[in-house]
């Protein structure tokens, strides 16, 4: 079916029961990959923008948002847009030198401004750099100072909106320290807004990113988190050798499953939410069979579906989805 001929106010909740039993009716057969691809739709998109957005030309940023706000949200009256950025790393990749990022500092403004500007006093929710903190490490000397100074102007430009809920890229619990998490965090500002969101590139268990981060919340104040739970219903996938191949696969691990659903009902204090901070079955490149890198991927989001689990850790009882 065709995206395009649905209009923007069309509801999920319109579609699920106007359009699904009709396609089924018609094909019956494709009834299982369609209810496990309902386990994905019905739950909320976070909506990334990046420099990439619209070509990365003036004012893509800005249009994007206003699109979303004003056209795709307008099928669901009242709720709330969840945004994530990718905007601190010139051109997707880290590790850049002091001169590059100097040298990009005005582009990444822009970017920035464009993004407060659109949402203005509008109610949004706001996850703040892909991997911003957790690729910090690879920054050496004044290119570190550099980083942090992109990532502490969007924090404190963020944190100016009047209605929104900001939380800030702090890592997982698979990479950097506690401490060192915490003194970047407090070093771009993360006590002027809500707090900072875990394991958004990675897949760990839910449990282990709990411990991490209130290690890191009791160094920061406080500060509460968000833990991505998309596809770590099985945890991560552990190379054969770690020292060369890294602490998890990253690229499309096999056997992984949805983790535990969208709430903010976590049973830990400073954990407000489980949250799907990227479409389970988009693809992370050309690896174990997938398309492209953000492309939605049937087959894979079919499988996370059908291995689901709401569980915390490897030692939680396994609950029903």
């Amino acid at each position: 079916m065709d995206p395009a001929s649905f209009p923007d106010n069309e509801s999920w909740a319109d579609f699920d029961s106007r359009v699904v039993p009709r396609a089924l009716a018609q094909h019956p057969q494709a009834a299982s990959q369609v209810h496990a691809l309902e386990k994905i739709g019905r739950e909320p998109e976070v909506q990334r923008v990046s420099e990439f957005t619209g070509g990365g030309v003036p004012g893509a940023i800005s249009n994007e948002v206003n699109k979303i706000i004003c056209g795709n949200m307008s099928a669901d009256p009242g709720s709330i847009p969840v945004f994530q950025t990718y905007f601190a790393q010139p051109n997707g990749h880290a590790c850049g030198s002091k001169g590059q990022l100097r040298g990009y500092f005005s582009k990444f403004k822009r970017q920035v401004d464009e993004l407060t500007a659109a949402i203005g006093p509008r109610p949004a929710l706001l996850l703040l750099e892909l991997d911003g903190v957790a690729l910090s490490h690879c920054y050496k000397g004044g290119a570190r100072k550099a980083y942090e100074k992109e990532l502490r102007y969007e924090v404190g430009a963020t944190a100016a909106l009047p209605h929104a809920v900001v939380y800030v890229e702090g890592g997982y619990s698979d990479a950097n320290s506690a401490r060192y998490t915490a003194r970047v965090l407090n070093a771009i500002g993360v006590g002027r807004i809500r707090g900072f969101f875990t394991n958004d590139t990675h897949l760990n268990w839910t449990i282990d990113e709990v411990r991490w981060a209130n290690k890191v919340s009791a160094k920061t104040h406080g500060a509460h988190f968000i833990v991505n739970t998309a596809q770590n219903g099985n945890g991560p996938l552990r190379p054969h050798n770690r020292r060369k191949k890294g602490n998890e696969v990253l690229c499309n691990p096999p056997g992984r499953g949805l983790g535990p659903m969208p709430t903010t009902n976590t049973g830990f204090p400073h954990a407000d939410a489980w949250m799907w901070t990227s479409v389970p079955g988009n693809s992370s490149g050309h690896c174990h069979g997938g398309p492209s890198s953000g492309t939605f991927w049937p087959a894979r989001a079919i499988g996370l579906a059908q291995s689901a689990n709401n569980r915390l850790g490897p030692s939680f009882p396994s609950q029903p989805y």
